[in-house]
């Protein structure tokens, strides 16, 4: 019988007619041919193996009901078990009108009765029907899952998140899981093991997160799952664990949690609340989840509130730029001075470079606030040269972000030029960390710069590990000792750590800095050791320019001008 089958067309609909009367078959299939490709089988079982072997191509199944060795009533119980065929829809045609064998085949996953004997138009139509119920269906449900992982796409699970919590006033927690630096790892592996990882990881975790409702796919690597509340710290433990050992050591998970969410906020602002969290933890190799509580909503509208009046702060000039002195180690005068940013916002008050100095750092601000720094101490340099006031050096920081300046070292060179202040009375300051990330751009900056006349200070020095090549690279005549050396020593009362840097710098023909200096015992063992300069409270706190200026005439008056001529 299966051989009498034709070949498929791929332009018509294939249907399958399971029926054990020849001539049923054969009246079916002269009324049906014109509109649909006819795969024909006289009992249940061929009917099963014609289905499993045209699955893919057969769009709905017409079955008699009363047939020998395999009833309709089997075929429908043994198709709910075949992978593929589930979605088959069947039509039952039978001549029974007992209500108790329609519920049957209701039960076993039929769509539709047609009754014998068969009217023509009323048949296609009803075919044609469920057709086309099934492939909306199957076209909405490939919209709605993601293919690899089987998880929602974002939109279905955004609206699906919205339903849940608009419509109940239980509790609900939110978390997304985000893989570090995917594209990378991806290139490495390939995409067919990263795909497999990715639908992997999507099966773990809604296998072991507790009590979970629904997952959705937000982007390529970032899922995000919500699950009925769970108190206490749970997250860390299950879900550091939840892939065990079967992964590659080097895809590390991050995951964000938003506890208890507040049913008012749309889920897309949950979901951009957990992956915030996320951003908080990333190179924390001690964290493995972030929370998005009360405490860290308040930090998050504060760094929004500082960020969206950076720009308008720069315009209006609300950043100040504060001078800490730096003395003499041995003659107890004022010989330089460090230039230090803060910012004094009109509805926050006073901010402290602590909080907004690693923000632009991490936003990219800080360029313009480096550059605008350096234009502040240039107008307070040429400001005391017109009024008469001693002069000192001002050593002004630079940023790593800095150094990706197209010409910045022209630029700066420029910019003291346009006040016409010879470079000698400006100092660089580059920190240690620096080093480590493309020293080669840096020390070619640095050594324009020094080529010019500015002086090249280390800051931060002992805080890392700095190579002693970096040091004669950036052309580095003053050595800046970290405030972390003086307080270890202050503590420990011992100065070992503080006397092998200086040895280091006068072995190299480098000045030495020591800032953090609070206390006359600091101050005194830096005399013995060789330190040259002092910078710290011990001396003076970072002073305004209106407090600066006061502060360098009363050293001109008491200690003569002299010394003033006597720089680096």
């Amino acid at each position: 019988m299966q051989a009498s089958n034709p070949v498929i067309s791929s332009e018509k609909k294939t249907l399958l007619i399971v029926e054990d009367s020849k001539m049923n078959r054969e009246i079916l299939k002269e009324l049906l041919s014109d509109d649909f490709n006819i795969l024909l089988a006289h009992n249940g079982l061929v009917g099963l193996d014609l289905m499993e072997e045209h699955k893919k191509s057969i769009s709905i199944v017409l079955l008699d009901i009363f047939m020998p060795e395999c009833t309709g009533f089997d075929f429908l119980e043994r198709k709910q078990t075949m992978r593929g065929c589930q979605t088959i829809p069947v039509i039952v045609m039978t001549a029974s009108n007992t209500v108790e064998d329609e519920i049957r085949c209701l039960e076993l996953g039929a769509s539709d009765f047609i009754s014998k004997p068969y009217n023509t138009e009323v048949m296609k139509n009803r075919i044609r029907s469920i057709i086309n119920l099934r492939e909306t269906s199957s076209m909405l449900n490939r919209i709605e899952k993601d293919r690899l992982t089987g998880l929602y796409s974002k939109e279905v699970f955004l609206h699906k998140v919205s339903n849940i919590l608009q419509t109940t006033q239980d509790s609900y927690d939110l978390i997304c899981s985000d893989i570090v630096n995917f594209r990378r790892m991806s290139e490495r592996y390939g995409e067919n093991k990263s795909d497999l990882f990715l639908r992997n990881l999507a099966q773990s975790l809604m296998k072991g997160i507790p009590d979970i409702l629904l997952g959705g796919r937000i982007s390529t690597d970032i899922f995000c799952f919500l699950l009925r509340h769970q108190d206490g710290d749970w997250a860390e433990a299950t879900l550091k664990n939840v892939l065990g050992k079967d992964h590659p050591a080097s895809f590390i998970i991050k995951y964000g949690l938003v506890p208890n969410v507040d049913h008012a906020l749309p889920p897309k602002t949950l979901t951009n609340h957990a992956t915030c969290a996320i951003k908080n933890i990333k190179g924390r190799f001690d964290a493995t989840v972030g929370i998005y509580d009360e405490e860290f909503h308040k930090e998050q509208q504060r760094i929004a509130y500082i960020e969206e009046g950076m720009l308008e702060g720069l315009k209006n000039r609300e950043f100040k730029v504060y001078y800490q002195p730096k003395h003499s180690a041995t003659e107890d005068v004022i010989v330089a001075a460090e230039a230090l940013v803060r910012w004094q916002h009109p509805k926050l008050g006073f901010i402290g470079p602590n909080i907004f100095i690693p923000l632009f750092e991490r936003n990219g601000f800080i360029t313009q606030l480096d550059l605008y720094v350096w234009e502040e101490v240039c107008r307070e340099i040429r400001h005391c040269i017109e009024v008469g006031f001693s002069i000192v050096p001002i050593s002004v920081n630079l940023s790593r972000l800095d150094f990706d300046i197209p010409n910045l070292a022209e630029k700066i060179i420029a910019l003291v030029d346009k006040y016409e202040i010879d470079h000698s009375f400006f100092h660089v300051e580059v920190t240690e960390s620096m080093c480590t990330d493309n020293v080669e751009q840096i020390a070619e900056t640095c050594k324009k710069l020094h080529d010019a006349g500015f002086l090249i200070e280390l800051d931060d020095f002992g805080s890392g590990f700095t190579a002693l090549s970096y040091l004669s690279q950036l052309n580095v005549d003053i050595l800046k000792l970290d405030v972390s050396l003086m307080q270890n020593a202050k503590e420990t009362r011992n100065y070992s750590l503080v006397r092998y840097a200086i040895l280091l710098a006068e072995s190299m023909k480098m000045k030495t800095v020591a800032e953090g200096v609070e206390v006359e015992e600091q101050a005194a063992a830096l005399r013995v050791l060789g330190c040259d300069y002092i910078q710290g409270y011990y001396y003076s706190k970072p002073l305004p320019q209106e407090e600066f200026e006061p502060y360098l005439l009363e050293y001109e008056s008491s200690k003569g001008e002299d010394y003033f001529n006597r720089i680096f």
